[in-house]
Parts: structure tokens; sequence; C-alpha cells
């Protein structure tokens, strides 16, 4: 592992640790998940990695995997409530910071595709296919963003950055979710498409 990857690594394991735990999301890696729970999980995720994208300048492949899913349980994603405090993205060094959460939670979708599939009969085909990064070379983007992450972020100053705007943005999450506990209304009776 690259230096700056164990940086990144290092300063978001905490965050890191808590969001596995989190309500909303947890019920996902649960045998029992309900159709429910795992409809509200894909709402929070959307309302996270949208305005993510598209602060980095685009929708992002997996974001149309997940728009495609909602649109199977029957939700409108134009209809959904996204989170407006994220970090800024702009500089490359946290573009690739940004990045490297995004693309990581990859990782975790397709550690939770069984259970979704046992549990809800939602694969890589219809209504998982977020989770199982359908149609994404996951594996080959994140080679290639480790890479990029030990080339280009090079000095104090870029390494900060990236620390900072990975714990930011993992933050950023963690302040969404909450706010979705504290408040299901902003999320309950959206209306289908």
């Amino acid at each position: 592992m690259g230096p700056v990857r164990q940086e990144l690594r290092e300063a978001t394991q905490e965050i890191h640790d808590r969001l596995d735990r989190a309500a909303l999301l947890r019920p996902l890696v649960e045998p029992t998940v309900t159709a429910e729970q795992y409809r509200t999980a894909l709402v929070a995720l959307h309302g996270f990695h949208a305005p993510a994208e598209a602060r980095m300048g685009g929708q992002g492949e997996r974001v149309a995997l997940l728009r495609a899913d909602l649109a199977d349980l029957g939700l409108d994603p134009d209809r959904l409530p996204v989170a407006d405090e994220l970090p800024a993205l702009e500089a490359e060094p946290a573009r690739l910071a940004a990045r490297y959460v995004l693309d990581g939670s990859a990782h975790g979708g397709r550690a939770m595709l069984p259970n979704i599939t046992r549990a809800l009969g939602f694969d890589a085909a219809r209504g998982a296919r977020f989770l199982a990064s359908a149609g994404v070379d996951a594996q080959a983007q994140w080679k290639v963003l480790l890479a990029r992450l030990e080339a280009e972020i090079a000095t104090p100053e870029e390494r900060a950055l990236a620390r900072g705007t990975a714990v930011g943005l993992f933050a950023a999450l963690e302040r969404w979710l909450a706010r979705l506990e504290r408040d299901p209304a902003l999320y309950e009776g959206v209306p289908a498409r």
C-alpha cells in the first residue's frame, strides 16, 4: 500500500467505522433486510453520491446505476432529497481524495450484494446494479486511481488537502445520514415515477 493511500486510510478509519454502524445503512448487511430498509438506504446513498459526483463535474457511472435501481423501486431520482453540505472539490488532490471515498464504497457494495439478492431478489440486472457496480470495471478503475494518488499527490500541502477532503466527505455523509434519521419526512412518501 502506497503512503498516500495509507494516510487516507488512517485519516478516515474512525469515521469509516462509525459509518459501518449507521442506522440507515446497517440493514444492508443484515439477512433480514426489508424492501423498505433497502429503499431507504438507496435514497440516502443517492442523496450523497449524486451531489458529490455533480461537484466533480459529472454524474458518474455508479450514480447512473443507482438511479436505475431507484427507478426499479418505483422512485423518481430527480425528486429525491440530496445532501447540500459537501466539501470543496475543485483542486485536483481534493478530487482524487473524493474519488478514493466514492470508488472505495464500491468494494463494500459488492460485499453486500449476495445478502440483498438472497433477501430481496435484486441483483446486478435489476434493483442492485449500484451495489454490483454492474458494467463498471471497478477493479481496473481502482488500480488506476491508486496509482494516481501516489503519483499526483506529492507535496505535504497536497497530502493534507487530500486527507482533509476524504475526512470531510465522510463527515458529510455522516451528517446527511443523521439528517435523514432525524427527519424521515425528507424521504418517506417521495413521489413515484
